[in-house]
């Protein structure tokens, strides 16, 4: 069958959706793993599979109109966050009526949250993890059968949306395929607090442990979060984490260096599942040379050894989930470290060569006030990192922080539209409200990454003009 992944152009007149995490528009592009997971198995069981990114091609809704008019395909994939999905289905309709007989599939966090809105005679759903399904999905749509033998598929019958039960967690990692990359071209996709190109993006583990009320993972583990929840009705509890083997890791890295790859970001939720397993991974890398980056918790960074030998393997930078700096913000939310693991986190990455990236969430519960901001705000600039990223705390649907702020009344509508929380506020408590909280982080950024200490400090960090163009880009995406 002809198959295409889609990423649509713009079509609401919001900017871009980032995709990989789904919940604010793109800062800079990154190729979303993602998709190329269920591409790959697809393309392996012989199918004809294409991945076209409108974005990351500079084309418009008029570029997509002519290419829907063009083009035909038997079944177009879509890999839908929240802030997508109004963008996805006006592309689907589209597409629909040019080619009455295409056939469509949704995939991610807000198919498989609210697979009702999507389904239609036309379209599937698969909830949480697809890679085991997409081929048999695709054997039945090619024999005219219904997908209601399929786990975790929602479909129409009968005039009826069906939604169909049963396991969809994969276990084993290490059976998927390496993505195939080629698949996306060679347009900009890059990082730009990793200075080498090309650029890509990997995973190593799906899932996270640990109980952040607000937190809205990467889309593929939210999708996962939100499928599992919905089969045990149990909305505390998370499904397991997995991980792939040392081995399975550092042949997918080889495999990339021998490509002509020379960066790489790890965007599993936190990466550092235990010293000995991180520094296996570490030793592994060392040899091919790469750059790369990763997300970790600060209570998992204290082992400055462990630290150092990421350094050695070619780590340039690690995401750290700060949130705060008043530990009664940090209990209350869950995050469950301490405001100390933050320091010692920071100093070892430091030391050993590694830079820092502090995310910071206000106005995460009503213990925040003006005070608590400013002090965290403080503390940060103390720490004198080169990148913060401030955020309004937002009540994503489907997390906790969104069904308690709803019974609350913290909310400034009745339920969630999406909104970029890097500009702007979805909450508003009686003592910080919502034009407070968006003047605050309009502040935060102007006072943070203008001040002439840093801009100097940055400038004397760019290693050429493609470096110096890409942080410029994704400078002026946050702070217009």
């Amino acid at each position: 069958m002809k198959i295409l992944f889609l990423i649509p152009p713009p079509l609401d007149d919001a900017p871009a959706a980032e995709r990989i995490f789904g919940c604010n528009y793109g800062i800079y592009s990154q190729p979303n793993i993602f998709i190329l997971y269920p591409a790959t198995v697809l393309q392996q069981a012989g199918h004809d599979v294409s991945i076209i990114d409108f974005p990351i091609q500079g084309l418009d809704r008029r570029d997509f109109e002519r290419f829907a008019l063009s083009e035909a395909f038997d079944v177009v994939f879509f890999y839908t966050v929240f802030l997508s999905k109004k963008t996805d289905l006006l592309a689907r309709d589209i597409l629909h009526r040019a080619h009455a007989d295409m056939r469509f599939v949704f995939l991610a966090t807000e198919p498989s949250a609210a697979p009702e809105d999507f389904v239609d005679p036309n379209s599937v759903v698969i909830r949480g993890e697809p890679e085991m399904r997409v081929v048999p999905l695709l054997e039945l749509m090619e024999a005219g059968k219904s997908p209601g033998c399929l786990p975790g598929v929602s479909y129409m019958a009968g005039g009826e949306v069906i939604h169909r039960d049963g396991e969809t967690v994969i276990d084993d990692l290490d059976s998927l395929p390496f993505p195939d990359r080629g698949m996306l071209g060679s347009h900009g996709y890059h990082n730009p607090k990793l200075s080498a190109l090309p650029f890509t993006t990997m995973v190593a583990s799906r899932g996270c442990s640990f109980g952040c009320y607000y937190c809205v993972p990467n889309s593929q583990s939210f999708a996962r979060e939100i499928e599992f929840k919905r089969r045990t009705e149990d909305h505390l509890r998370k499904p397991p984490v997995r991980l792939r083997s040392v081995e399975n890791v550092v042949e997918e890295a080889r495999t990339l260096a021998r490509g002509g790859y020379r960066a790489v970001s790890f965007i599993d939720d936190q990466f550092v599942w235990g010293i000995d397993r991180t520094v296996a991974i570490c030793r592994g890398l060392a040899p091919l040379k790469l750059e790369w980056s990763c997300l970790a918790r600060a209570d998992m960074l204290q082992d400055a050894d462990m630290v150092a030998e990421m350094s050695r393997a070619g780590c340039r930078y690690i995401d750290i989930g700060i949130e705060s700096f008043s530990q009664e913000i940090l209990d209350y939310v869950g995050k469950g470290h301490k405001v100390d693991d933050i320091y010692p986190a920071v100093e070892n990455l430091k030391r050993a060569g590694i830079e820092p990236e502090l995310n910071i969430l206000i106005g995460a519960c009503p213990l925040e006030t003006a005070d608590t901001i400013e002090h965290t705000f403080r503390e940060v600039l103390r720490l004198d990192v080169d990148y913060v990223l401030f955020s309004v705390c937002t009540p994503f649907p489907y997390t906790r922080f969104n069904r308690i702020a709803g019974e609350e009344g913290w909310m400034i509508e009745p339920s969630y539209r999406p909104i970029d929380p890097i500009k702007e506020s979805f909450i508003s408590y009686p003592h910080l409200t919502k034009e407070a909280l968006d003047a605050t982080i309009r502040s935060l950024y102007r006072r943070y990454y203008f001040r002439p200490s840093y801009l100097w400090k940055r400038l004397r960090k760019v290693t050429g003009f493609r470096d110096l163009v890409n942080k410029s880009k994704a400078a002026l995406s946050i702070l217009r």
